[in-house]
């Protein structure tokens, strides 16, 4: 996907968005904490960071049972996070 792709699958709800601003924020999180932290449902939480996961802007840790999910790397992921945080070039 080009950056412009990945901006437009985390546009898609304003749940994503506040999805991608919490981990920007702490740096990775496991899905019962992102549910509990936005006020989300975890059913709700699960299918924003799969969504966000495939397109390439997350990335899913396992760490036993437990998913954390992180920001994802590379150069078309920075350009998202700009765009998101208003640095945009």
């Amino acid at each position: 996907m080009n950056w412009e792709d990945l901006l437009i699958e985390a546009m898609k709800s304003k749940t994503r968005i506040r999805i991608l601003k919490y981990i920007m924020k702490v740096g990775g999180a496991n899905i019962s904490r992102i549910s509990r932290e936005l006020g989300i449902s975890y059913t709700n939480a699960e299918r924003n960071l799969e969504a966000l996961s495939r397109a390439g802007i997350l990335e899913e840790v396992r760490l036993g049972r437990v998913r954390v999910y992180k920001i994802g790397e590379g150069e078309n992921i920075i350009k998202l996070i700009k765009c998101l945080t208003g640095g945009i070039d």
